[in-house]
């Protein structure tokens, strides 16, 4: 029998690589090119991914609160 990875799974996985990106980006623009407009706009992004984030865990019966 095959398995077979669910749609929630997979875009559950595909957020969390995003995440990952992003904060290759904002340490980039923090640490190296100081560009404080492009910092902020991946953080926007990576808020925004955080928090359809928490709405699919939440799907899978696991409660998580991002800290500030």
């Amino acid at each position: 029998m095959a398995h077979t990875i669910s749609e929630r799974a997979a875009r559950t996985a595909d957020i969390l690589e995003s995440i990952d990106e992003l904060n290759k980006m904002i340490a980039f623009h923090r640490d190296q090119s100081r560009d404080a407009s492009m910092q902020a706009q991946y953080e926007s992004m990576r808020q925004e991914l955080l928090q359809e984030l928490v709405t699919l865990l939440a799907s899978f019966d696991i409660p998580v609160r991002i800290a500030a």
